[in-house]
């Protein structure tokens, strides 16, 4: 089984939920508590009090993003180099990573992001932009995962499923935290309008809820779809195994939601189904932070459907591809799978995996992006066959 506790997976986990936490609490403020409070439900006093920690919330969330975005950079760049993390940042690879790469101008962007979010949040007036901003903070990280690797119509699709699930979940999961914390004032609070701010506000993000659960839904098949060649890979592959986990985990939460909402909002305003839902709410948060562990590790494995049977031998430091088309199957092989001179392997293959006989082969290599040169293309020598 994989090893969760793992530098690389712990950094990506801890930014995804650091960034779900940020937009799920500016989607609360803009959805949820803003619009309850403009009806007249809660004393202006306290209820600003309740948004200033808020805001707080979503700003600490934002530094936790942005450094770990640091970190995962540094370290995704000390891997592509195969170099001391200390050498890529003395050395230009962390930039190189930076400019030179999709990853890194998605990192670029999505920094940029978080610093207009920051900005923003002082004024409610801009809550759309704020919104705005944080989808586009959550949404984008599809581009760095298995569906902005997808090539096509399908890919397209796939990207564009991956970005609504981010989006479902952040707004679902990363809305917790901020439920859970004023349902504690209006506990604490004697003022009644408390309590009414408090109905409305569980009400609204139940609704909210059940979209953002109805979205997980459809968008987690479609992913599935994508990334599973089948239902026994749940159970036969790491991939799946994590997959069958991240279900298990929804579901229970989806559970919780469903007590929630059936049993404890129709007592609403009782103090004990207050104390019921704040401790709901938080049980909630700490299975869906298990969800986006689950979610890091998942991200650095090779999806079961994209796994193809192969009679090489690859070896352990060396970047393979599996490639099937219509016509034909090609197997690239890198050695070594990082940055500098490296040797090529292609094997062109039929079906049953043996040789399909191919005229020639050419192996064509883009530039750096950025870079004003035409690509190169060389012509692959037969190896001679072995004996």
């Amino acid at each position: 089984m994989l090893e969760l506790i793992d530098p690389l997976i712990l950094t990506r986990s801890v930014h995804l939920a650091a960034t779900v936490l940020a937009f799920g609490t500016t989607c609360f403020m803009a959805l949820v508590t803003e619009p309850v409070a403009r009806a007249g439900r809660a004393p202006a006093a306290d209820y600003l009090a309740l948004r200033r920690r808020l805001t707080w919330m979503v700003w600490i969330a934002l530094a936790v993003a942005i450094l770990s975005g640091v970190v995962w950079l540094v370290w995704l760049s000390a891997e592509i180099y195969g170099a001391p993390i200390v050498a890529v940042c003395l050395h230009g690879g962390v930039w190189s990573v930076l400019t030179d790469t999709r990853f890194g101008l998605v990192c670029t962007i999505r920094f940029g992001l978080a610093l207009v979010l920051a900005a923003l949040l002082p004024w409610p007036a801009t809550r759309l932009l704020q919104i705005t901003a944080g989808a586009g903070l959550i949404a984008l990280i599809a581009l760095t995962g298995h569906a902005g690797a997808t090539p096509g119509t399908a890919g397209g699709i796939h990207l564009a499923s991956d970005m609504a699930h981010l989006l479902a979940a952040g707004a679902w999961l990363g809305g917790l935290p901020a439920l859970a914390l004023l349902l504690a004032y209006a506990r604490r609070a004697d003022d009644p309008a408390w309590r009414g701010l408090a109905v409305g506000a569980v009400r609204r993000f139940s609704w909210l809820g059940i979209v953002c659960v109805g979205a997980l839904l459809a968008t987690g098949i479609v992913n599935s779809w994508n990334l599973l060649g089948g239902p026994r890979d749940l159970v036969t592959t790491n991939y799946g195994r994590l997959v069958l986990l991240k279900i298990g985990l929804f579901a229970a939460m989806v559970g919780i939601a469903a007590a929630n909402r059936f049993h404890f909002t129709p007592q609403l305003p009782a103090r004990d189904a207050l104390r019921a839902l704040q401790r709901n709410s938080l049980a909630e948060t700490g299975l869906g932070l298990c969800v986006l562990l689950f979610v890091g590790a998942v991200g650095t494995l090779s999806p079961s459907g994209h796994a193809h049977s192969t009679n090489a031998e690859v070896p352990p430091d060396a970047a393979f591809v599996h490639i099937h088309t219509n016509e034909a199957m090609a197997e690239v092989t890198i050695e070594p799978g990082r940055i500098g001179a490296a040797n090529a392997l292609i094997r062109i293959l039929r079906e049953d995996f043996s040789e399909f006989p191919a005229r020639s082969v050419e192996l064509t290599l883009d530039p750096r992006p950025g870079v004003a040169e035409p690509p190169a293309s060389r012509p692959i020598c037969p190896m001679e066959p072995s004996r």
